[in-house]
């Protein structure tokens, strides 16, 4: 009789645990992913945000320094050159400090509250933050492109911008979870009067 019950308890665990299992992997990991993903792709923004702004402050860049206008006797603009030598230091500076702040964020850092997982509804913002760990950067790229906005009457805003992509493996209660993230970084602009040039040369210094 005792064995029967003691067999029984334990076939009501299995069950339960298997159920706890299927609860996880259909309800809570797909949450979790989601909300570890979310808050990833905003830390990883920041810190690319961040490593921007550290850049332009020590080295004061200007427009002036990446981008050579020229101009004929009335004043247009007849030939944009791009500072290779300029943009590529930038460049390879960003990239280098990114494969150093990215493979540094933590939980603390990517922080999910158990509450918003399990009971969203009820528990939101409530428990400990559920541990995340960026377990390798896999590649990280930027590439200086250029962006023309009309800007009032005969008038042209030049924005000169980093794309940036970030890729990375991030470990989670709910496993791995790769990472991409597409930002766009504005480091330079100016306003040009008249016609725009159509072909941005790229040169040295």
């Amino acid at each position: 009789m005792r064995r029967k019950l003691r067999l029984r308890l334990c076939l009501s665990g299995v069950i339960l645990l298997l159920a706890l299992l299927l609860l996880m992997n259909l309800r809570w990991f797909p949450t979790l992913r989601r909300l570890v993903r979310m808050q990833a792709e905003n830390e990883t923004s920041n810190r690319i945000n961040e490593a921007m702004a550290a850049y332009l402050d020590a080295h004061a860049l200007t427009y002036a320094e990446l981008v050579r206008l020229e101009t004929d006797a009335n004043g247009t603009v007849t030939a944009m050159q791009l500072n290779m030598d300029a943009a590529n230091r930038l460049r390879a500076w960003l990239l280098a400090e990114l494969d150093r702040r990215i493979p540094d964020m933590t939980g603390q850092d990517i922080a999910v509250p158990v509450g918003n997982v399990l009971f969203p509804a009820l528990l939101s913002g409530r428990g400990g933050s559920v541990p995340v760990r960026v377990v390798s950067l896999r590649a990280t790229n930027a590439e200086l492109e250029s962006r023309f906005t009309a800007e009032g009457v005969n008038q042209t805003l030049h924005t000169l911008e980093l794309a940036v992509s970030v890729d990375a493996l991030l470990l989670t209660p709910a496993g791995f979870l790769n990472l991409h993230v597409d930002t766009r970084v504005p480091v330079a602009q100016t306003v040009i009067v008249g016609a725009v040039p159509a072909t941005l040369i790229k040169t040295g210094d």
